[in-house]
């Protein structure tokens, strides 16, 4: 996808330059993905010009304002186009880039040719540890900012929690007037008996295509409580791999989207369970306007050995616009019988029958879809992990919602 060389230009002691190179090297005999793929059917990613984007190999700085309403009370790390510029440290908790470590740090084997390119092109390699029995009381807020035109970020955070910890994150792609490609990739170890709430917040600009992946391996007695707000991007996909691999994890994934103009939002998800006695729960949620397309497709994958796992699984969207598109793709693949699993999946516009009774009250038809709307997402909103960045989520969202009202004026 890029050529190996380009990752002599970036800093890292020994052992990660020749790292880099590897993966770049095995990257090259990778396919690029297609839509004959399942993987990516439904996707425009035959539109996808990576040769547009260069990777970017210098570190820029920050000319913007951070606009998180979380800065005053959490702890904060600032990184533009995948470089690390800032970050709060503590006794706590560790904060380093693996660029800056003369010792090789264990990075897991990537899966895919994004994996791939990611780490092999990320600069400055995040990597978040918490000790054994360390509950850290501020969320930790994970900034992406992007500073060069027509440029490929590789930003890849890697979160270890060591057993009985606790840890709240929120992850935010803030927006910026760029035509840019972002292959993202987060990655999150949640120990025995730790918990981690993570919240995810997509609202890059409407040049922008993002590639992303969430992977997360929850141990024994572990919870997982992840959530995705996705409003931005011109093409924004999220692979989101939730494996519960040990006995009693459990792994709680949700999902608000809102997508208007020609946007694609683009959501997969693997809920994996190894481990006997294992739970997930996906809840799914989105408002689809003008000519924007929604693509979920999920998978609840249940092996042999996890007898007791309960698995849900539902992905419910609005069409606001006659023209928006959406697909809905659930999946089961059981290989144990004793299990609950259930999938749900809905696709449709505005109940009638709800817009007429609110409408005979004398409530103006915009004021009703937006009163509509925002009763079907409240669902996902009241149970966000971390509760204190809710009223930013809300304001985005209804930015999407004014925005209807200036296009139908």
């Amino acid at each position: 996808m890029y050529a190996p060389e380009l990752t002599e230009q970036l800093e890292g002691h020994q052992w990660l330059q020749r790292l880099r190179k590897e993966l770049a090297i095995n990257a090259q005999n990778l396919d690029l993905p297609s839509v004959e793929e399942e993987e990516w059917r439904y996707s425009p990613i035959d539109q996808l010009e990576p040769e547009r984007f260069q990777p970017v190999v210098s570190k820029p700085a920050l000319n913007q304002e951070i606009d998180t309403q979380l800065s005053d009370s959490a702890i904060t790390i600032s990184m533009v186009d995948g470089f690390l510029l800032s970050y709060d440290q503590s006794e706590d908790y560790e904060i380093y880039s693996a660029s800056h470590i003369e010792n090789p740090v264990e990075l897991p084997t990537p899966a895919d040719l994004l994996s791939y390119t990611n780490l092999a092109f990320s600069p400055d390699p995040l990597m978040i540890r918490v000790p054994k029995g360390v509950h850290v009381t501020q969320p930790l807020v994970i900034n992406h900012y992007w500073q060069n035109d027509e440029a490929t970020s590789f930003p890849y955070v890697h979160i270890e929690l060591e057993d009985n910890a606790e840890l709240s994150v929120v992850e935010i792609f803030h927006k910026n007037d760029l035509s840019s490609l972002v292959i993202s990739g987060t990655k999150i170890l949640i120990g025995s008996g730790s918990n981690v709430r993570y919240q995810q917040i997509q609202n890059l600009g409407s040049r922008v295509w993002q590639l992303g992946t969430l992977d997360v391996t929850v141990g024994q007695q572990a919870n997982f409580n992840g959530a995705i707000a996705a409003v931005g991007g011109s093409y924004a996909r999220v692979k989101t791999n939730c494996r519960l691999a040990g006995r009693g994890a459990s792994g709680k994934v949700s999902a608000i989207y809102h997508g208007n103009e020609s946007q694609t939002l683009d959501f997969r998800t693997h809920q994996e369970h190894i481990a006997r006695d294992t739970l997930s729960d996906l809840l799914f949620k989105g408002v689809l306007d003008n000519q924007s397309t929604s693509i979920y497709t999920g998978l609840i994958q249940v092996h042999k050995g996890a007898a007791g796992s309960n698995a849900f699984q539902t992905n419910k969207t609005i069409k606001l616009s006659d023209q928006a598109w959406a697909e809905s793709v659930p999946n089961l693949e059981i290989e144990n019988n004793d299990v609950k699993c259930s999938h749900a999946s809905t696709v449709s516009p505005i109940d009638v029958d709800q817009r007429f009774y609110l409408e005979s009250r004398g409530i103006p038809t915009l004021e009703v879809d937006k009163l509509i709307v925002s009763g079907f997402l409240q669902e996902v909103v009241s149970q966000l992990p971390v509760s204190s960045i809710n009223g930013w989520i809300a304001h985005l969202l209804n930015e999407k919602l004014i925005a209807r009202d200036i296009h139908d004026e």
